[in-house]
């Protein structure tokens, strides 16, 4: 009985996903209502039904994967964002740790964050944002890597605009995508530099930057890894504005499962992120065989795309913790990122980030290298 409520609430929550999420692609939800729908319609589900696992419960640490066939939701299409899940596959080192793993595509009707909820997938990758929201919402996930140690994101603008911070957004046409991780961070941003959102004039972002292109827009939000490259191909001479430079430091891709499959298969955890991490490892060595890879997989794929992806998208990887433990969880920067969001009011209870995060694969991975991960 009770799996045919879990597998009836199941179906009504994809559907609502299909029919919310048609506004998606490289960032979050963008659409306010539906990222609160779907939360609230997770939360009823975890509620009702929990994210139960007919496996047993197992507290051995080393041994064989609990879990052999297990899948890995991606946020977007397989790009260099997530070359460490696409090297280990394709060097077998997830059959080498003992784990069978299909790797998922992401897209308006796949969203990580509810399809591992609802045990649809067994990982996934989101931003560090949707792991404290969800979390605060009741939605048991935890944070097994922390991969981008700081946002992708960036504001993208004409070089001959005059715009060259955020005080200068004021009365200018900023595209926004509202209820995601893009407007988190220019909200973050405009508190940090005492800027009035109601001097800009905010219009509706789409993912095709056209529009900017076409001088409809001012600034235009992106990924730092992405459509700046697209830009400069368009023939668009521009500058990036970054939150970080003005004192925001929000967080990017995390690697996440349920609180619950993590403590129940610690061995299936520690087997799929120690894998991930030798792809990592290999792709940040060297990157160009990485890329052969991805366009092994994605043959349409522009090689010179990819290898700008792969410039920046290593940058995020390296950056703070990132510099000496790749894949690393600092906690003091969930604190921080934890703290912003309650602030801003996207946070409604406090979240203690000590809560979210199993950092054992990982830092272990390390300390058996003579590498202290938290310092």
């Amino acid at each position: 009985m009770l799996g045919r409520l879990r597998r009836h609430l199941a179906d009504e929550l994809l559907h609502t996903i299909r029919r919310f999420h048609t506004s998606c692609g490289m960032f979050h939800c963008r659409d306010h209502a539906s990222r609160q729908v779907i939360l609230m319609l997770l939360t009823i589900f975890v509620i009702t039904t929990g994210c139960s696992n007919p496996t047993p419960t197992n507290n051995d640490t080393r041994g064989t994967p609990e879990v052999t066939d297990v899948t890995m939701r991606l946020q977007w299409l397989p790009q260099f964002q997530f070359a460490g899940y696409l090297v280990a596959e394709a060097r077998g080192y997830y059959r080498d740790a003992g784990l069978n793993v299909t790797i998922l595509p992401g897209g308006p009707d796949a969203v990580p964050l509810p399809l591992v909820a609802t045990g649809a997938n067994t990982f996934g990758s989101t931003g560090a944002d949707t792991i404290l929201i969800s979390r605060a919402q009741g939605i048991e996930v935890v944070a097994l890597a922390t991969w981008f140690q700081v946002s992708p994101v960036a504001f993208m603008v004409h070089r001959d605009s005059g715009i060259r911070s955020p005080q200068d957004f004021v009365g200018r046409r900023v595209a926004m995508f509202y209820g995601d991780n893009v407007e988190t961070e220019y909200r973050a941003l405009l508190a940090a530099t005492g800027v009035d959102p109601t001097s800009i004039n905010e219009i509706p972002g789409d993912y095709s930057i056209a529009p900017f292109l076409e001088r409809r827009a001012d600034v235009w939000p992106v990924y730092a890894t992405d459509q700046p490259y697209t830009a400069r191909a368009a023939g668009a001479d521009i500058e990036l504005i970054v939150a970080r430079d003005y004192g925001v430091e929000l967080m990017g891709d995390v690697l996440f499962t349920t609180a619950e499959f993590a403590r129940k298969n610690p061995n299936t955890v520690r087997a799929f992120v120690q894998a991930t991490l030798r792809g990592w490892q290999d792709a940040i060595t060297d990157p160009a065989a990485a890329v052969n890879i991805i366009l092994a997989r994605n043959p349409d794929f522009d090689r010179g795309h990819l290898e700008f992806e792969a410039t920046e998208t290593i940058k995020l990887l390296r950056y703070g913790i990132g510099a000496r433990c790749v894949g690393a969880s600092d906690q003091q920067a969930w604190a921080k990122e934890a703290e912003l969001l309650r602030s801003l009011g996207v946070l409604k209870t406090a979240v203690d980030p000590a809560t979210v995060l199993v950092t054992d694969a990982v830092d272990d991975y390390y300390r058996a290298r003579g590498i202290e991960c938290q310092r």
